[in-house]
């Protein structure tokens, strides 16, 4: 469903007021899949032939033109021996970004920053981890794969399934509405249960499905670089499907946690059970929180 810029001012409007929340200053971020996010190699060369340099790279990675886009790069590596560095390469269509600044005009919201949600989940998520990890963030209707080596991301891949999809099928299956298959997915899930086994082998090879392009995800990133992908962290409303940590270390053979944004700020002791709950959901609204307050 598509909602028009008014309906979704609106609908901040009340959210805004039903969540008493006075400040007009807003951070906003971008879906992963409304732009576009990779790493180019380029020999090496100072800063000013990069920025002169990328632009014209750009071209042979984005299908559309130069003029009809926001772009950004920030140099992620340098490799003196060889004489190349690494550059990540984010572009968004102006159509995007002047969306989102319509929708804050409507609402009265003075815009501090729009950034990609990619970068958002990471701050939250990785926090002072200056290891590798893949960030896999399942939204509604798309799955994120975000890998980051000391918190920059090195590789941003996006894939067009979701985690409602889960959802419908389990309605049709099981001749229910969705709202029902929903919290079936949520509350049995991949569930080893023998009374469950009938839900959990509807889910099972749709969730295969899916960690395969993770995994494929992983394995060009691994091949491309020296560091490897050492832990998953599940983020995103499909994360809370019972047993899917264990079911994707197990199947990705890698450490797999659920994300906790929280963990990077102070909270009541009694908020802790629903925090912990909701987590998941709410990487991106709490990285782009924490955006004034961290140095990346």
């Amino acid at each position: 469903m598509r909602f028009l810029d008014q309906d979704i001012a609106e609908m901040l409007k009340d959210l805004l007021v039903e969540s008493n929340v006075t400040t007009k200053q807003a951070v906003l971020s971008i879906p992963s899949v409304s732009s576009f996010i990779t790493v180019i190699e380029l020999p090496l060369m100072n800063r000013e032939e990069v920025k002169a340099a990328v632009p014209f790279e750009a071209k042979r990675y984005v299908p559309i033109p130069m003029a009809e886009v926001v772009m950004d790069w920030e140099i992620i590596e340098e490799d003196e021996a060889a004489k190349k560095m690494k550059v990540l390469l984010v572009v968004v269509p102006n159509e995007v970004v002047n969306k989102y600044k319509r929708i804050a005009e409507i609402t009265k919201l003075e815009i501090q920053a729009i950034e990609i949600e990619s970068f958002s989940l990471v701050r939250a998520l990785v926090g002072r981890d200056r290891g590798v990890a893949a960030i896999v963030n399942l939204g509604a209707q798309s799955t994120t794969v975000v890998i980051a080596d000391n918190r920059i991301i090195h590789l941003n891949n996006n894939i067009g399934r979701g985690s409602r999809e889960i959802s419908m099928i389990l309605a049709r299956s099981l001749a229910i509405d969705e709202a029902r298959a929903e919290t079936l997915k949520r509350e049995v899930g991949l569930s080893t249960k023998p009374e469950e086994k009938e839900i959990a082998d509807i889910i099972m090879p749709i969730v295969d499905t899916l960690l395969a392009d993770v995994n494929r995800a992983i394995a060009i990133y691994n091949r491309a670089n020296i560091r490897k992908v050492e832990r998953v962290i599940l983020s995103g409303g499909g994360a809370s499907m019972a047993g899917l940590i264990d079911y994707v270390s197990k199947t990705i053979g890698l450490e797999t946690t659920l994300a906790n944004p929280f963990a990077l700020t102070v909270y009541p002791a009694f908020m802790q059970p629903i925090l912990k709950d909701i987590g998941p959901g709410f990487g991106v609204a709490v990285g782009l929180a924490l955006r004034q307050v961290t140095s990346r």
